[in-house]
């Protein structure tokens, strides 16, 4: 079985290609930068490479393919709208425009964003919702996310579109939140200080360990509705506040000053986010592995790791 992945060198497309090769998948993947893993057969392209995306697809014909590329920090989307929506509308165009024209039959998991849905609601967030983004972002995913069901109603395309939650875990950029936490408690531990920078830790999210959201892709692929879009969530939502005091139970640190750093509180940032997984189960069964307790205690390992090589 071969699958291709666009973005694989990124933090989602290191865990999803490590899994589809424990799986005996051939794995081949698209990206501006090299991947770490050798065992994937790597092609360097930019995503709106219309031509090289095209010819890459003609020469594996891959039968699965999973869509990540995309810039995922959002506060970089308010800078450059513009980078945002060429990338991932403009993006998922060139692929499934190549897909078409090479009349492919690849199965294709579009992985979009539970951003799309805007401001936090009184109760989880269905796939029926209406999308409301609410940043650039999430406006270039929604485009992107309709762009999907067209290409599945208009030409037949074997299409699942996936709205993910927040999602973490080893390997992710300090850029997100709970990376942030772990890489600054691990230089506390380290340095021997005591403050730690925060935005807003009262907001609510629903998160999932990266390693059963690639999990679910997996499933999704074998077991979901062409077509349908599926959210991928735990159905709970924590205060940040709660993920930072499984760091600091995970520390070996006796003392801590937290600090709100204006720099990392957001703009129209929603007070609670969660969503409905029982779709996904329902068709999948799928069910997550790891809770957030131990998931926090590997991300704080994996920055203990990396800056002890420093």
């Amino acid at each position: 079985m071969k699958a291709l992945i666009t973005g694989v060198s990124g933090f989602v497309g290191t865990h999803l290609s490590e899994l589809l090769l424990q799986n005996n998948y051939e794995v081949f993947g698209l990206s501006r930068s090299q991947p770490q893993n050798k065992d994937i057969i790597f092609t360097s392209c930019d995503i709106n490479n219309a031509d090289l995306v095209k010819a890459t697809l003609e020469r594996i014909k891959p039968d699965e393919i999973y869509h990540l590329s995309g810039a995922a920090f959002i506060p970089h989307s308010y800078e450059k709208p513009l980078e945002a929506y060429h990338t991932i509308v403009n993006g998922t165009l060139s692929l499934y425009e190549g897909i078409r024209q090479l009349g492919l039959d690849s199965k294709v998991l579009f992985v979009g964003s539970a951003e799309v849905y805007g401001e936090g609601i009184e109760r989880p967030f269905d796939e029926t919702d209406l999308l409301h983004p609410s940043n650039p972002y999430a406006g270039a995913k929604s485009c992107a996310d309709m762009i999907s069901e067209q290409y599945f109603r208009t030409y037949g395309m074997n299409i699942i579109r996936t709205r993910p939650f927040n999602h973490t875990g080893p390997g992710q950029s300090s850029d997100f939140v709970c990376s942030s936490f772990a890489m600054q408690i691990a230089k506390l531990e380290k340095q021997g200080e005591q403050a730690i920078g925060v935005g807003n830790i009262e907001v609510k999210r629903d998160f999932l360990d990266v390693r059963d959201v690639v999990k679910a892709y997996c499933v999704l692929m074998k077991k979901g509705t062409l077509g349908e879009a599926y959210n991928i969530c735990s159905s709970k939502a924590i205060p940040i506040s709660e993920i930072l005091e499984y760091l600091f139970s995970a520390s070996n640190l006796e003392d801590w000053n937290v600090q709100v750093d204006l720099l990392k509180v957001r703009e129209n940032d929603a007070k609670i986010r969660v969503g409905n997984n029982s779709k996904l189960i329902h068709d999948t069964n799928w069910a997550p592995n790891y809770n957030l307790k131990e998931t926090m205690k590997d991300l704080l390992h994996y920055w203990r790791e990396r800056l002890r090589s420093l």
